[in-house]
């Protein structure tokens, strides 16, 4: 049910381990009332990526695709971790028989939108087009339904080189939340904050008041990862940004915002400069971890699972499993709850981000032939249906899923409760190898996650995707018209290489220049300092950096 960053995943799934297996093909005679004889023994051939006890050529999904679709599937596989999923991907673009399709999951490896392009320009992927208007009403239906997967699908020549997944994760849109500890707040007999001032003063007092109460001064006020920023939250009360570090990044263009239409480099601006005094001043006063910038998010956890005491006042992320396990026996995990926007000098705002991820999960290559494409679509369009989208991602009913039951409730009460998603059995291969997973989770419109059922106590378990759900409501609108859509735009394939170097670069330079300036490396508050930063950014072509995004964006 949640995105992609959310590990409250685990309640229903095991965390997928990754691996790298290419399965060997088994060919059968096809027979059946949809088949023709020049489809007999025909098998094609999928890349895939699965995890944990999933086996996808004998995953039961798969057998009823098999079967509804007269058709062999013989799945390549490789596993979720995001390099060595990678890694098999571009092998098996490169070897010398490519597959007839890929299936994959955005958060492990998927085509980029410039790979859609080249691959698409060199023939080695097909434009899906034609196929969707002869063999897909489902898809099309889709794209028509929802205009930003739509944008998000079709290339600037129109053309459609592969489908991205579109997955309406309410609370992953906005994932820089601020998770406080709220049973130290009503220790110490404060108020939630709710200005910069404030919340600098509620941080001040969990390091001095003792709020843990086994007197030792040993409380971390605001902990952080090098995947979970400290600054994103704090920085928006003073100007609207999209910064992250680490897997937060994706090698994308977080530094940049808009004013009015003119794409411009949030991180260069006096806003920033400002957000960076305060955080330094957070820093100088022993309010922020000092691993903060270079620890690891297993770390930055066990920090928050300390046997010893609860230790952290509070950390930024998508969602507060992220700085402390869930269903913990003390319950410490519920003292967690989020802080709306700080009100600032830029207002009370946040950062937006689509949740769904620009590329494609699927596409179909050149070694499908016309009877191998026209198959491929029309099984990926059953898993567009409402019928094959629920068998697909969640299993078979009863199994992976209940029917609604008087009394359920759907996450969002507004609407009418959908499905129950039940626990994982680990024993049972019915349920842990009766579906595709992540790699099924091809349109989640609102409606589709929001109907769920979920129980109405958010603080167990089971109902924490309403926990995330409510808090999310906190942060809902707040969003800023500075906000860069960088997810709806395309770059023209040959420059995409010269962007890829410069995002790298200027990107890696303003994570390393905030973490100096905030830590004390760099003074913000030096002309001199702040003078050498902006340099060394022109240096590193950001002039350029920024052009190209400008035209890309007037594109649009």
């Amino acid at each position: 049910m949640t995105g992609q960053s959310t590990s409250q995943r685990v309640f229903r799934r095991p965390r997928l381990l990754a691996g790298l297996a290419v399965a060997a093909a088994v060919g059968i005679t096809l027979t059946g009332c949809t088949a023709s004889a020049e489809d007999d023994q025909k098998v094609i051939t999928i890349f895939g990526e699965q995890g944990g006890q999933m086996d996808l050529n004998t995953n039961s999904f798969t057998r009823l695709l098999e079967e509804k679709f007269d058709v062999d599937i013989d799945f390549q596989t490789t596993g979720y971790d995001s390099g060595a999923a990678t890694e098999a991907r571009q092998v098996s673009l490169a070897g010398g028989e490519l597959p007839e399709a890929y299936m994959l999951v955005p958060w492990a490896s998927q085509f980029t939108q410039a790979e859609l392009q080249r691959y698409g320009d060199q023939g080695v992927i097909l434009p899906l087009n034609d196929l969707i208007d002869e063999h897909a009403p489902n898809i099309a239906d889709a794209l028509a339904s929802e205009p930003g997967f739509e944008t998000l699908a079709t290339a600037p020549d129109g053309k459609i080189w592969g489908l991205p997944q579109w997955n309406d994760c309410y609370h992953c849109s906005y994932p820089y939340k601020f998770w406080i500890n709220t049973q130290w707040l009503e220790t110490l007999g404060l108020q939630m904050p709710t200005t910069t001032d404030e919340f600098f003063d509620v941080m001040m007092a969990f390091k001095t008041g003792d709020p843990n109460g086994n007197g030792v001064a040993d409380e971390i006020p605001i902990t952080g990862s090098a995947q979970w920023s400290i600054v994103p939250f704090i920085m928006n009360a003073f100007i609207s940004n999209s910064f992250n570090t680490g897997a937060g990044a994706n090698n994308q263009p977080i530094s940049l915002g808009l004013d009015g239409d003119t794409v411009q480099m949030q991180t260069m601006q006096d806003g920033w400069r400002e957000g960076l005094k305060f955080l330094n001043k957070m820093w100088a006063a022993g309010l922020i971890d000092p691993a903060s910038f270079s620890q690891g998010g297993d770390t930055m956890q066990a920090t928050g699972n300390s046997a010893q005491a609860v230790l952290v006042g509070g950390f930024t992320a998508i969602h507060p499993g992220i700085g402390v396990s869930i269903g913990q026996e003390d319950g410490r995990d519920n003292q967690y709850n989020p802080v709306p926007p700080l009100d600032g000098a830029a207002g009370p705002i946040t950062t937006y981000q689509l949740p769904s991820v620009p590329g494609a999960t699927f596409v179909i290559t050149k070694a499908a032939d016309e009877t191998e494409q026209k198959i491929i679509m029309e099984m990926m369009d059953y898993i567009f249906s409402p019928e094959g989208h629920l068998r697909g991602q969640q299993g078979e009913e009863n199994i992976g899923w209940r029917a609604p039951e008087p009394g359920d409730v759907a996450l969002d009460p507004d609407l009418e409760p959908s499905f129950f998603d039940l626990p994982l059995d680990e024993e049972n291969e019915a349920d842990y190898n009766g579906n595709w997973g992540p790699m099924a989770q091809v349109f989640d419109t609102a409606e589709w996650r929001n109907s769920q059922v979920q129980p109405l106590d958010i603080y167990t378990q089971e109902g924490f995707e309403r926990r995330l759900f409510e808090a999310t409501d906190l942060y809902d609108g707040k969003e800023s018209d500075a906000m860069f859509p960088y997810w709806n735009l395309w770059i023209p394939a040959e420059e995409a290489s010269e962007l890829s170097t410069l995002t790298t670069n200027v990107e890696s330079n303003v994570a390393t220049a905030t973490a100096e300036f905030v830590t004390g490396v760099r003074d913000p508050n030096s002309d001199a300092d702040w003078d050498a930063y902006l340099q060394g950014l022109d240096g590193l072509g950001v002039t350029r950096y920024v052009e190209i995004w400008q035209t890309a964006f007037d594109a649009s």
